[in-house]
């Protein structure tokens, strides 16, 4: 078996016997090993809390933390101060500074990060200026009243480390000033050591982290105390592993899942609002979540979940109406119904293979045909980052991470994003509206009103805010998950 292969070589390359180890079982390592612009997906967000930090954190409730800045201030609507904290070092013995920050934010908003998926999240950023030691000003385009809230996913990295390397080289070499350091990284498994010098210091000596893509691996590596901690379990695993004495922890990532739809190619049917209406009517969503996702989460209205910022509670998902979905269709001139391709990773989140056989099932009573492709997750962040589809559909999300700000998932499902897909001019007005206005109470009602349009306009098939299920050893002590994060410097593991 593969796993048992991946297990094998990871017992040559372990840690020494007397280290405290925490170990952790996930679905695959960064593609793009320690870049940590390349993409916003989940999966490498959490390796990354590991090597790195950002200037604010944003908790489970959506409210802003110190991180490598102890406090920020608006001088007006286009220019910040940020203090930032004191006796920080990188790994390799670089200081944190002023100049650190600068140089990162250089480069995101540079020609040369154009193909970063991070830097669309701060492409408003115009400069950044050394005012001391320990005092950064930030200036933008345009107003951003939530600037603090979109520094919290940009990892700040060793200026001269970086600046030396470029960013091919430094992928193979990451150097932050998180709680760890990388010693070893293959194609399925990482080995950490601790920085103990960091501001953030472990309580543990070594992280290892195993890529193991199949759920019943993860599973296995965790029953038989390979990994302390396996994410995105499956849903009917829970019973036997409380049974066993093993924590179950329930992880709702800050993102809505949806299968978006190709409505910009000129054959697609998806380019008809009453068919994208027709194939939300036709989704049993409730029954998705109650069967599939054992109540843990709850059927989408649109775009933005509870807790974020324009999430709004009078908003209603679209019923289960599939009569409604066959006379939209009928209009829509589809009344035999129609196929296509839906491309999209498998083990990624609880159930997710799952609910794609269920969607595909709930089309089908309405007359669509919709086959399912596996693809990596990798292929779908090249999707969304260059184009190339193979079908009219991909699965993925509109995901707030680390922001809890819905603007910030908007970005790709708009007419401006380089490889767009769906395009709304009365969205993309709004969009421009609130990015210019600096009064919070106005943004956060003008993303409301762009939520209820994209729940409108049906531009996606909304399903569920995603969940994610963690299964923890009993040895795991101090596991507290952060705004789909984990802390790092405060787990701990007793030596048994």
């Amino acid at each position: 078996m593969v796993w048992l292969s991946i297990l094998f070589a990871a017992v040559l390359l372990a840690p020494p016997i007397d280290a405290k180890t925490f170990r952790l079982g996930t679905t695959v390592l960064p593609e793009a090993r320690g870049n940590p612009y390349k993409t916003t997906a989940t999966t490498p967000y959490i390796f990354f809390t590991a090597l790195f930090d950002p200037l604010v954190v944003i908790d489970n409730e959506g409210a802003m933390h110190p991180g490598l800045a102890t406090s920020w201030e608006p001088v007006n609507p286009t220019t910040w101060h940020f203090h930032l904290r004191p006796g920080v070092t990188f790994s390799n013995g670089e200081p944190f500074n002023a100049e650190a920050v600068k140089v990162t934010l250089d480069f995101l908003i540079s020609d040369a990060a154009i193909a970063q998926s991070v830097a669309r999240d701060v492409e408003f950023i115009s400069g950044a200026r050394v005012i001391d030691d320990l005092t950064v000003e930030i200036t933008t385009r345009a107003p951003e009243i939530f600037l603090p809230r979109y520094l919290a996913g940009i990892n700040i990295v060793a200026p001269r480390h970086f600046t030396e390397l470029g960013l091919d080289g430094f992928a193979l070499d990451p150097i932050g000033t998180g709680p760890f350091k990388v010693d070893d990284w293959g194609p399925e498994r990482a080995l950490l050591s601790a920085f103990t010098d960091s501001w953030r210091a472990p309580k543990v000596d070594a992280l290892e982290v195993l890529a193991l893509p199949e759920a019943t691996a993860r599973l296995q590596a965790l029953q038989t105390r390979r990994v302390d901690v396996a994410t995105n379990i499956n849903i009917d695993h829970i019973p036997a592993l409380e049974a066993d004495g093993f924590m179950i922890s329930p992880r709702n990532p800050t993102r809505v899942m949806i299968i978006a739809f190709d409505t910009v190619s000129e054959n697609s049917p998806f380019r008809d609002v009453r068919v994208r209406q027709a194939v939300n009517y036709a989704v049993n969503r409730q029954a998705i979540v109650d069967g599939l996702l054992g109540g843990l989460t709850k059927p989408a209205s649109g775009p933005a979940a509870p807790g974020e910022v324009g999430y709004d509670p009078d908003l209603k998902p679209y019923p289960y109406d599939p009569d409604r979905a066959r006379a939209l269709l009928a209009e829509a001139g589809y009344a035999d119904g129609f196929s296509f391709v839906k491309e999209g990773p498998t083990g990624q989140l609880a159930a997710d293979a799952a609910v794609a056989q269920q969607v595909a099932a709930d089309l089908a009573r309405v007359g669509i045909n919709m086959e399912v492709r596996n693809v990596t997750l990798g292929q779908i962040i090249k999707y969304m980052t260059v184009g190339g589809w193979k079908g009219l559909a991909i699965s993925t999300d509109f995901s707030t991470a680390p922001s809890l700000d819905a603007m910030r998932s908007f970005n790709r499902h708009t007419c401006s994003w380089p490889a767009k897909w769906f395009c709304d001019p009365e969205i993309q007005g709004l969009i421009d509206e609130a990015r210019a206005t600096f009064d919070a109470e106005r943004r956060t009602e003008l993303t409301r009103q762009i939520v209820r349009r994209y729940h409108d306009v049906a531009s996606s098939l909304f399903l569920y805010p995603a969940v994610s299920v963690e299964g923890v050893n009993p040895r795991v002590r101090n596991w507290a998950p952060w705004n789909d994060n984990f802390r790092y410097d405060i787990l701990d593991v007793d030596e048994n």
